[in-house]
């Protein structure tokens, strides 16, 4: 996961008016769905949000799936409410409530062979369930439990296991572990291809730093040294696949007799 600046999102010329047409509709009675094309309009819009056409979760390629457009608040029912809800349906046209989501993570999956089940679909916890609005309100009273890639550190609380690919919390702090360790079943961020894919740009990662640190400070060496960091930075870089978690593992790799790491992490 990576951090998505919402801001930048460029809407297609007279999407706002249709989208309050529809949203106008919905408030009279009608059903979100009934107007979806409102939504899809934006997919190619907000793909163009992160390089490469990756999922805004779990940052794996277009090829992973059939990328939509995900509501981050559920427009229809919520399943984690304690009372029953209909959804956010006055956020379904907003365009702040939308994500890139390949089906993985936005769909309910089972993974029979290894044990997992995930995919966000009408999923939406709160840290303080009391707090969650059943009609327009300032959403500041709601904390979500998911790590949300439009917030500016969530993704920071993601990392991955060097030895397997498997996703895991970065933080020590209870409150955020629990947040990751929720946001990995939801998304199905454990789903086995995907930690196999991850742990194979682990692999080559994590290879690349030792060979980079086997260069460092030899004579003669400088040029073969800089075309490995520059392999490495790329690794981390938004074009790349799972590069927070990348991140994540260089940021591990940090030592005194290596200040180009911390200078890789920098640039």
């Amino acid at each position: 996961m990576r951090y998505i600046d919402h801001d930048e999102l460029e809407l297609p010329e007279g999407w706002l008016e249709r989208a309050a047409q529809a949203a106008d509709l919905v408030a009279a009675g009608a059903d979100p769905n009934d107007h979806a094309e409102v939504w899809r309009e934006l997919k190619d819009c907000l793909a163009a949000l992160f390089p490469e056409k990756k999922c805004w979760y779990c940052e794996s390629p277009v090829d992973r799936s059939d990328n939509a457009v995900d509501h981050f608040r559920p427009k229809g029912r919520v399943s984690d409410a304690a009372s029953p809800h209909s959804g956010y349906r006055w956020l379904a046209f907003w365009q702040r409530n939308f994500r890139y989501a390949c089906t993985f993570c936005n769909s309910r999956r089972r993974d029979l062979a290894n044990g997992t089940a995930g995919g966000k679909a009408d999923r939406f916890p709160l840290v303080v369930e009391g707090s969650r609005l059943y009609g327009p309100g300032p959403l500041s009273q709601e904390a979500p439990t998911l790590l949300d890639p439009c917030e500016l550190h969530d993704w920071e609380l993601l990392g991955c296991r060097q030895e397997n690919g498997k996703p895991c919390p970065t933080s020590s702090d209870q409150a955020e572990r629990l947040r990751a360790e929720e946001s990995i079943g939801i998304y199905h961020l454990d789903y086995e291809p995907t930690c196999k894919q991850r742990h194979a740009t682990a692999v080559r990662l994590v290879s690349d730093v030792e060979q980079a640190k086997r260069l460092f400070g030899q004579p003669g060496m400088d040029e073969e040294f800089s075309s490995v960091a520059r392999k490495i930075k790329r690794a981390i870089s938004r074009k790349a696949p799972y590069s927070g978690e990348m991140i994540f593992l260089l940021r591990g790799q940090r030592h005194t007799d290596h200040p180009w790491i911390q200078k890789l992490l920098e640039a």
